[in-house]
């Protein structure tokens, strides 16, 4: 594994998740951002990260923030740089520079897994672009799937239009009752995934290399997990459902990945469950 993780959206949900755990093992995790002076990167300084600054069309700042590190690397939607462009070019710098290991957060393509029936969701389809970009460079590369980052069951995440939000009493929902989704721990069990994958990317490599994992604590309906929820709370979790629109994606997402995903079992990544979210986070956040 490199001295020096670097990390693309790190002062996102996805991208702070890795640096608690690369300072427990001792690694000098990168952060990537486009203003060093923000709150956020301030935040990481304090902790001991190294923040360098690179904007996403910056090729020359690009190549020195990746300079000797391995990469994990997070893109976005709906910024001034699209999403592939982003994606591209921190992957095209990075082996400029010589980078050996990648990590990317990926997801899979919509329009793909429906044959073409749900065209047009870009962020889905432009990330898969993106990891068959990563694939064809000749770097050696690991891909992570929180599956539909809108269940991630995080109630700091404060993006607009997340299909279920948490409360210690109910969780809200778009989804029709028989929709099954993942849920993912993402700012826990990203970092413990990252970190995992970065310490083993030389002694595990043909276990890891041009592999997708599927990072996930559950897969079934929003009545499954608002029951998991209520065992960490010691009470009932009521649903809220403000329409019934979402019944996309059944038994299309990854049906052959049993989840949590035994392959990161394997390699030592086990990932919360809903309940012990509940207990943790969740129970303290909404001060029970």
């Amino acid at each position: 594994m490199p001295r020096i993780a670097t990390i693309f959206g790190s002062t996102g949900l996805q991208g702070m998740s890795p640096f608690i755990f690369f300072c427990e093992c001792r690694k000098q995790p990168r952060a990537v951002t486009r203003n060093a002076s923000s709150a956020a990167a301030r935040a990481l300084a304090k902790i001991g990260c190294e923040v360098v600054e690179a904007a996403f069309d910056d090729n020359k700042a690009i190549k020195r923030a990746v300079a000797g590190a391995g990469v994990f690397l997070v893109t976005f939607p709906l910024v001034d740089i699209p999403e592939i462009t982003q994606g591209m070019n921190v992957i095209d710098a990075g082996k400029e520079a010589g980078v050996k290991f990648f990590a990317f957060s990926t997801l899979p393509s919509m329009s793909e897994m429906s044959n073409g029936k749900y065209k047009g969701i870009v962020h889905f389809d432009d990330e898969a672009i993106v990891q068959k970009h990563l694939e064809a460079s000749g770097i050696s590369c690991v891909f992570i799937c929180p599956v539909d980052l809108t269940y991630d069951i995080s109630p700091t995440d404060d993006r607009q239009g997340t299909p279920s939000q948490l409360s210690g009493d109910w969780v809200q929902s778009v989804d029709a009752r028989t929709t099954v989704s993942f849920y993912t721990w993402t700012g826990r069990d990203m970092g413990l995934t990252i970190k995992t994958l970065f310490a083993q990317d030389t002694t595990r490599l043909p276990e890891i290399d041009h592999e997708t994992f599927v990072l996930g604590s559950l897969r079934g309906t929003v009545e499954e997990m608002a029951a998991e929820l209520a065992k960490g709370l010691g009470k009932p979790v009521e649903i809220k459902r403000v329409q019934q629109s979402r019944q996309l994606i059944n038994d299309m997402w990854f049906p052959e990945v049993q989840v949590p995903d035994p392959r990161l079992e394997a390699l030592g990544v086990k990932v919360g469950t809903v309940e012990e979210f509940a207990k943790t986070e969740l129970r303290s956040l909404v001060g029970e």
